[in-house]
């Protein structure tokens, strides 16, 4: 069975207080990395979970939608941070890229796209459908910027069908049903709903002593699922359904408990940024 090299980077960072997303009344100011994943599978090459920001951020700061967008969730980036460079860094150029898998449509998730001309693109086809025709104040009300698509998005695009999830093992549980992205179990898919509609998270098995869950955005913090703490009530009107997250978060807290060796890695997560020495 094949296993993955993961290297965890980040492409900036917003500020928000810390009462917003751990429901207490602490107005200190925290830092939320934009995080992404680079997965080098032994037989497929450098492939990406989410790109973080990218040239389409500020592109899109210059019109009125982008310009909101960045007022409401305030970013601190710069172009030498975006996936791209900091691939080539490595000897990675962006031809090199041939697979993305995007764990959902919000700006800081999917804003470096564009900056992969030849990568194919996995996404569950319902969370494209939830914004793929919407334009505008409608499109930003998702966390969606428009822009930020490659014009050929759809012509490379290979989205997870809900009729691909299958049981999962009993070492996955309480996830019960997954997608195989690959067909050699390295990279298994599970729904992650509530945040936004058709949300995915990625089980790798990556070389190594222990196993990873890319949970996106199913909670922002490593202490959300050890403590299980809801973020505010304010927080929560972006959420497309606060039943859902709270349920997916109830499943993160459990897989912790159950597996408290497995690494959770939510996309935003300070305490996670350290632990891959990260400097925001």
């Amino acid at each position: 069975m094949s296993e993955v090299r993961v290297t965890v980077m980040e492409t900036g960072y917003c500020v928000h207080p810390e009462h917003v997303v751990l429901r207490n009344w602490r107005p200190r100011r925290m830092q939320f990395p934009a995080m992404f994943t680079l997965l080098e599978h032994p037989t497929r090459g450098p492939i990406l979970f989410d790109t973080g920001y990218g040239q389409g951020y500020l592109d899109a700061k210059r019109q009125l939608t982008g310009r909101i967008y960045n007022a409401v969730t305030p970013v601190t980036t710069s172009a030498d941070r975006f996936a791209a460079p900091q691939l080539q860094a490595r000897g990675i150029e962006p031809r090199d890229v041939e697979l993305i898998v995007a764990s959902h449509f919000h700006a800081d998730h999917v804003a470096g796209l564009a900056d992969f001309p030849r990568a194919r693109f996995v996404y569950l086809r319902s969370a494209w459908q939830d914004v793929a025709r919407l334009k505008g104040l409608r499109a930003l009300g998702k966390g969606f910027l428009p822009n930020l698509i490659p014009k050929d998005f759809e012509e490379r695009s290979d989205p997870i069908e809900e009729h691909a999830f299958t049981e999962l093992a009993p070492e996955f549980q309480p996830f019960r049903r997954g997608a195989d992205l690959l067909g050699d179990g390295s990279l298994m898919a599970v729904p992650l709903p509530g945040h936004a509609v058709g949300q995915i998270g990625l089980f790798v098995r990556r070389a190594g002593p222990t196993p990873l869950l890319l949970a996106a955005d199913a909670c922002w913090t490593s202490r959300s699922f050890r403590e299980s703490i809801m973020p505010s009530n304010i927080t929560r009107l972006l959420f497309d359904s606060t039943g859902e997250y709270r349920q997916t978060l109830g499943l993160l807290t459990e897989l912790h408990q159950r597996r408290p060796e497995l690494e959770i890695l939510p996309s935003h997560c300070t305490e996670a940024a350290t632990r891959h020495q990260l400097s925001l």
